[in-house]
């Protein structure tokens, strides 16, 4: 219980008066004795008990009458209790959930839709001269207004309009913003209505900050919680696209596996899955997806025709479950006539090339003819790494480490140079791709110290390395791949070769630092000084991708800014001794599997090339121009509605780009102008090729358990309980009804009208004569 006028509670001490009044006035008499008296001792002895009783239920009931009267001054609050009574005017705050979980479908509406119409059930029964705040929330807020908090009209207006966002739930955002707007409010009377399907991520991505914000509130506003659906949705969401055939080429046909996961609780069947290029219907390709279980993730093939070199856009669409926001995924894909790959070979012998660490990779890179090399749309060029410089990067789109050493030393002269591996930091970091291959040149201090702390490359520590004796080697398990472009290798019975890939030494790495960067989660990033002296932060947290059947890492990956770095744990060849025939590092590439592995690993770099043009709904765009010549920048979103960048902002030594508000998932386009075209012509919604693509997709995070919280589960986790609504005909009714009741000052003053009245006909009653 609380008190809205909490000072009149000292009223109550006018208690006292009647109890003072009863002990200062009692009658005083001197014991006179007198033997006619004697026998009526008995009578008056009766008649005094009957008047010491009568007295003091009077004083009771006068001490009563003012405590009751201070307390009805005092206006006590609380939700216990029901009665009737319209109240004074409220200060509301409508805190609606825009998460797109919000859209599944509940019955014949939405649960955006029944949240909706709850709202504005609830704004009709509001007192008259009450305000109302409307707040968006999904893991951000925005106050939408009205302007005027006190035009109910406009709220209502704001409340038809309010849009379904790509973002994941987080409601501590939207309780902070409502507390905030509480704490303005100028009624006495305060009211927080939190609209959402109650989902279980919600509450807990930011529990303990929510939890006390929402404690704060409850001390000084009413909390009701409105349940918006309360059917469970079946869901199948669209996770990726991830490329099967190797490096795409204009004018083919690539193939495509579209991941579909079933984050619902019943299994889901005849979907039907398509896959478009740039947005043009007529080059939809369609599949029937079948049955797929809770928990479960598909991969479907799809294919796709690339008719010319440069960016297109796949889009594959589900259609159709009970929530659309996860129906749709969007990816940018960079087609090249050729690629270009640096391989710098620590152990490159001119005399004999065949002895060399990187001639079964040679091999693999450009698996034809020696005369048909020159035209293959892959042209590797090796150098050894004395002559590995920074201008050798310039016209690169990978770089590949082969038993390279990092530093010179007496048993390692021909190492790379300083000013290489710092152009090779800044190379991945500006979106190319590094491969690292292990070998006799690898120095696990250098390595650790130069590309691993300098440059932040390398993905793991090394601790040393793992040999085993040729009867008993490492051997390869295939069901420990766990990157999507490596999918057929997991699943194709074709490539159960993999399972007899056999390793006789191997990099031993600490996998501690990226157990304890994924207890830190994504949204903690890790500082780091570039090559350029400037803080920079860590993309996500390195993985091992592929193990041996031991667990012991055989691919490790790791995100860099915007590229990528893959670690083979083993030699890209399989080292031979002198007084041997059998390898001493690995037969992997004495094995057809090597050159499929090959050809998807380069695949997968080339295609996170594009990882500027594909980002997260939430995310912050960061676009670096190529170009020297400065010009002005305009995003365009899906809808067609134009927010001006303006100019590139120099951070460090590059210029950036920033957009921080893409909160729907499709297709953006950045479009360039100069500096002095203040007033670009407006592109048309329809307009697929202007501009540059930026394909942007929903939070999955929303959608990966759509597990809710009762309401039993809701009051425990807060501590206390708020009121709980369900969204429909009956939430406006229920919730004027908790309203009128929650102020006792009404029941109070009339019980005090009763208890004069009574004390009255009490104290008539008590002064007859007997």
């Amino acid at each position: 219980m609380s008190f809205l006028t909490p000072f009149m509670l000292w009223g109550t001490l006018a208690a006292g008066i009647p109890i003072a009044l009863h002990f200062f006035f009692r009658s005083r008499y001197r014991t006179v004795p007198w033997a006619a008296m004697k026998f009526l001792l008995t009578s008056i002895e009766q008649t005094s008990r009957r008047l010491r009783f009568q007295e003091l239920l009077l004083l009771i009931v006068r001490c009563l009458v003012l405590a009751l009267l201070a307390l009805a001054f005092a206006r006590p609050l609380t939700t216990l209790a029901r009665g009737s009574g319209r109240g004074d005017a409220v200060d509301a705050v409508f805190l609606m959930d825009v998460s797109y979980s919000m859209g599944g479908r509940d019955g014949a509406k939405t649960r955006l839709e029944r949240a909706q119409q709850a709202a504005l059930k609830i704004l009709e029964e509001l007192p008259p001269h009450s305000t109302v705040q409307v707040v968006h929330c999904a893991d951000r807020a925005e106050l939408l207004g009205p302007q005027s908090p006190g035009n109910l009209d406009q709220a209502a207006q704001i409340i038809n309009n309010v849009k379904l966002t790509s973002l994941a739930t987080d409601l501590a955002p939207g309780a902070v913003e409502a507390a905030s707007i509480l704490e303005r409010g100028q009624a006495a009377n305060k009211e927080l209505y939190v609209f959402s399907d109650m989902q279980k991520s919600g509450w807990e991505r930011q529990a303990g900050p929510l939890k006390r914000t929402l404690e704060s509130i409850k001390d000084k506003a009413a909390i009701t919680l409105v349940r918006c659906g309360t059917r469970p949705v079946k869901n199948v969401a669209v996770v990726g696209i991830a490329p099967q055939s190797g490096v795409p080429r204009p004018g083919e046909r690539v193939g495509f596996a579209v991941l579909l996961r079933n984050t619902g609780t019943e299994a889901v069947e005849r979907l039907n899955i398509s896959l478009t290029v740039n947005l043009d219907d007529k080059s939809t390709e369609v599949q029937a997806a079948p049955l797929i279980a809770p928990g479960e993730t598909r991969a479907i093939p799809l294919t796709a025709k690339l008719e010319k070199p440069g960016l297109h856009v796949l889009t594959a669409k589900l259609q159709t479950d009970d929530l659309d926001g996860d129906n749709r995924f969007d990816q940018i894909l960079l087609v090249r006539e050729q690629v270009n790959v640096l391989v710098v070979d620590g152990g490159l012998s001119e005399r004999d090339p065949k002895k060399s660490s990187s001639y079964y990779l040679m091999n693999a890179l450009v698996p034809v003819k020696d005369s048909d090399k020159a035209k293959y749309y892959l042209q590797p060029r090796v150098v050894p790494p004395r002559l590995a410089s920074p201008a050798l990067l310039a016209r690169q789109d990978l770089c590949i480490l082969v038993n390279a050493a990092a530093q010179p030393d007496l048993k390692h002269r021909d190492a790379l140079a300083r000013d290489f591996l710092d152009e090779l930091g800044r190379f991945v970091r500006e979106g190319h791709g590094l491969i690292i291959f292990a070998g006799d040149q690898v120095q696990a201090d250098a390595y650790n110290r130069l590309l691993g702390q300098k440059l932040g490359l390398l993905p793991l520590k090394i601790k040393g390395v793992v040999e085993r004796a040729i009867k008993e080697p490492l051997l390869v398990n295939r069901d420990s791949f766990d990157l999507p472009a490596f999918l057929k290798f997991k699943t194709d019975e074709f490539y159960k070769e993999f399972n007899r890939v056999e390793a006789y030494q191997a990099l031993e790495l600490d996998e501690s630092q990226a157990a304890a960067a994924s207890r830190a989660g994504p949204s903690d990033p890790v500082q780091r000084a570039g090559p350029d002296g400037n803080q920079e932060a860590s993309a996500a947290p390195a993985r091992v991708v592929l193990r041996f059947q031991n667990g012991l890492p055989a691919l490790a990956a790791k995100q860099v800014d915007a590229g990528e770095v893959l670690l083979v744990t083993t030699a890209a060849d399989p080292g031979w001794k002198e007084d041997s025939p059998n390898p001493t590092w690995t037969d992997w590439p004495l094995r057809f599997v090597y050159v499929p592995f090959i050809d998807v690993a380069v695949a997968h770099l080339l295609h996170g090339q594009t990882q500027n043009h594909n980002l997260t709904a939430g995310e912050t765009l960061r676009w670096y121009p190529s170009e020297k010549m400065t010009r002005s920048f305009t995003l365009v979103s899906p809808g067609g509605v134009r927010q001006r960048l303006g100019l590139p902002e120099k951070v460090g030594n590059r210029l950036v780009v920033t957009a921080s508000d893409l909160p729907a998932a499709g297709v953006y386009r950045l479009v360039e102008s100069l500096p002095a075209d203040t007033t670009p012509a407006p592109i048309p919604v329809d307009d697929k090729t202007s501009g540059i693509p930026l394909a942007v997709t929903p939070d999955l995070r929303e959608s990966d358990s759509l597990e809710t919280f009762s309401d039993e589960q809701l009051d425990q986790r807060l501590g206390f309980s708020p009121a709980h609504v369900t969204a429909g005909a009956e939430a406006g009714a229920l919730t004027l009804s908790d309203r009128l009741n929650r102020e006792w000052t009404t029941w109070l003053l009339m019980a005090v009208f009763g208890l004069v009245v009574a004390e009255a006909l009490l104290a008539w009653w008590c002064g007859r004569a007997w």
